[in-house]
């Protein structure tokens, strides 16, 4: 029944592809690993969840398994889709260890943003022992696993879940990136900064101003741009 699923979801997509669209996608995100077959985002959206909606919670994470192996954006980027329901209340250990299955496999941040904030940002919220394994992942050589280790407190930040003793433990997290000179790190770190500035702009300030000499242009530019 479930390959049944798979198979009419992936078809119902695939049904909506655009090679103009598709070669416009490819040059805008600059990956070479995935093929690209022009669906856009909010039919992305559409689409995936017309097909999971009847699935039970505790089937979706083969199902999410089983489309992420398609070598393809859109297909990908459905399945984060579905990670993101799936997070809500499905189990902490199983979501953790699928996602971080899929950093290994990310070459975009089209992809890897979406699946840290929200998905790694609501598993965070649900159980605080996930920070042990964002630590962890700060020093990997991996630079995406070191982004994925910074977004998910991006979502701690928005106005919809800060909490004020959220602070410190944001800026604790960042801490170790601000001096990373891989943009993609630089990056994220600079746009959490930025996200709790709209919260806390005291602490922001403070911590910038503390931290200056050790941080990127990048990271100082972008993070305290709304200050």
């Amino acid at each position: 029944m479930l390959n049944i699923q798979v198979q009419e979801f992936l078809s119902d997509l695939k049904n909506h592809s655009d090679s103009e669209k598709a070669k416009g996608i490819a040059g805008y995100l600059k990956t070479s690993r995935l093929s690209f077959i022009g669906v856009r985002l909010p039919l992305i959206h559409k689409t995936i969840k017309k097909h999971i909606k009847e699935i039970p919670i505790d089937r979706l994470p083969d199902f999410m398994k089983s489309i992420w192996k398609e070598r393809v954006f859109e297909v990908r980027r459905a399945a984060i889709d579905v990670m993101e329901k799936y997070v809500k209340t499905g189990d902490v250990d199983v979501a953790l260890h699928i996602m971080s299955m899929w950093i290994d496999d990310i070459d975009t941040w089209a992809l890897m943003d979406p699946l840290c904030s929200p998905c790694l940002g609501t598993l965070l919220l649900r159980d605080e022992e996930l920070e042990k394994t964002f630590l962890e992942w700060q020093t990997s050589s991996n630079f995406w696993r070191r982004r994925a280790s910074v977004l998910p407190y991006l979502h701690l930040a928005k106005k919809t879940f800060y909490k004020i003793e959220y602070t410190t433990q944001i800026l604790k997290i960042v801490s170790p990136h601000i001096s990373d000179k891989e943009f993609f790190v630089g990056k994220a770190a600079a746009w959490v900064i930025r996200e709790l500035s709209k919260r806390n702009p005291d602490a922001v300030r403070e911590f910038i101003e503390k931290n200056k000499e050790k941080m990127t242009p990048l990271v100082i530019r972008e993070g305290g741009r709304l200050l």
